[in-house]
């Protein structure tokens, strides 16, 4: 069992159109020490997720448990959690309002300032002094996680951390949030970045349509959903070789090429064709990556 598991969620919107289903009995199981893909196109529920997990919203029916116990209201305000809006004060200075919501939150002005200097010191904030709306989207999207890792959280719920961010600032949030699930703290985030989540993500939660389509380690995916295609590098031009009718060949370079082999063709049986033509460099099976696996699921392809 993961450390979070939610039940049969359920949450419908009721608008003057009509209403409009958010979730439709969503159940999962995320693990606590990993980077957990929030993954769905636009409009699949996944920040209604995040907002029934952290409290902001109730769900229409199912239930939430932390630990195998149900989730109280005490232990959702131990959730850090960073919204995907900006939501700072344009005109005051940075630290002023995040010593105000971290006295709001119970601290001491000297436990806050405390706090405030800790974070600022690891991940890079030396201009907390500065109003808002003097910052960058980067920096802005810094101070906001400061207040999301900041007493401690049981748990990291970001909404598109890395909405808009320079390839630098993406980088030195990726490693903080890797430190942090190295505690045996679960990161849960939502992202639109489908390349990032192979190297960034231990674990995946794909919802479509209000529904779980697909859950579990980056890893067993990536290896479920694997159709015979290899990598292969030769001695020999790729255009030069003689290949069998049954394979497609993609070059990628003179000497590499993709490979997809059908079910009645093994590796075996291509190489014993290759080998007397070539020297074969190396030859390796090519996992898809989570980008190919969303689109073929969601049938955005």
């Amino acid at each position: 069992m993961g450390v979070f598991c939610v039940e049969a969620l359920s949450k419908t919107f009721h608008t003057p159109e009509g209403p409009v289903p958010a979730l439709k009995a969503v159940s999962a199981q995320l693990p606590a020490g990993q980077i957990v893909g929030l993954l769905g196109p636009n409009g699949s529920g996944k920040t209604t997720f995040l907002r029934i997990a952290t409290g902001i919203l109730p769900p229409d029916e199912g239930q939430l448990l932390w630990e195998g116990r149900p989730l109280t209201r005490e232990l959702q305000r131990r959730f850090g959690y960073m919204p995907e809006e900006r939501g700072l004060y344009p005109r005051m200075p940075a630290e002023e309002q995040l010593r105000y919501l971290l006295r709001l939150r119970g601290l001491s002005k000297a436990a806050a300032q405390q706090t405030i200097h800790h974070w600022a010191d690891r991940i890079g904030a030396p201009w907390l002094h500065r109003p808002a709306r003097t910052l960058s989207k980067g920096m802005q999207q810094k101070v906001q996680l400061i207040l999301a890792l900041a007493g401690d959280p049981l748990a990291l719920l970001l909404d598109e951390p890395f909405s808009g961010l320079d390839p630098l600032v993406a980088s030195e949030i990726e490693e903080l949030l890797r430190q942090e699930a190295l505690t045996g703290r679960l990161v849960l985030l939502s992202t639109h970045r489908l390349e990032q989540v192979d190297h960034l993500c231990d674990y995946v939660l794909l919802i479509h349509q209000g529904k779980v389509c697909l859950e579990g380690p980056v890893g067993d995916l990536r290896r479920r959903f694997w159709d015979l295609r290899y990598e292969i590098e030769t001695a020999t031009p790729v255009a030069e070789l003689s290949w069998p009718a049954e394979v497609t060949v993609t070059p990628l370079t003179p000497y590499r090429a993709h490979l997809i082999l059908p079910p009645t063709y093994s590796a075996r049986h291509l190489l014993e064709r290759l080998l007397p033509q070539t020297e074969v460099r190396s030859f390796a099976e090519r996992l898809p990556t989570m980008r190919e696996i969303f689109l073929k699921v969601t049938g955005q392809a």
